[in-house]
């Protein structure tokens, strides 16, 4: 018989598998809250969102702090579980390392150029 070796929890992730669930949970309480301020925390049904409107919104830190919150966590969740996939692979599996720091610098980048594109319209009103 071929050598088999079973999975053990450093080799199957269980830290990854953990914060993957985390991560979800996050997720779905993060989306309630951003869809909550967006569309039913200001109750005029007049208002239309416009980019003038996304500027008010964005001098108020509870949105700022939701929208990075929301970035960050759906970078990390998404990467994660594109992680997963790949070290299904054999391939993949090999270079463990270098498929970690490959999607680390990736998110890295991602998350701070998510950061800076938001920049132009925090504190556009003076708020």
């Amino acid at each position: 018989m071929a050598d088999k070796r079973l999975a053990t929890s450093k080799v199957a992730g269980t830290w990854a598998w953990f914060f993957q669930r985390l991560s979800a949970v996050l997720l779905i309480v993060l989306l309630g809250v951003h869809i909550w301020i967006t569309h039913f925390a200001d109750i005029d049904p007049e208002v239309h969102i416009t980019v003038a409107g996304v500027e008010t919104r964005l001098d108020q830190l509870l949105y700022i702090a939701v929208d990075y919150a929301l970035l960050a966590v759906v970078l990390f969740h998404g990467l994660n579980g594109a992680r997963t996939v790949m070290l299904d692979f054999d391939m993949f599996a090999k270079r463990h390392r270098a498929v970690d720091a490959a999607l680390f610098i990736v998110g890295v980048v991602s998350l701070i150029w998510g950061i800076i594109v938001l920049f132009p319209f925090i504190g556009v009103n003076g708020g």
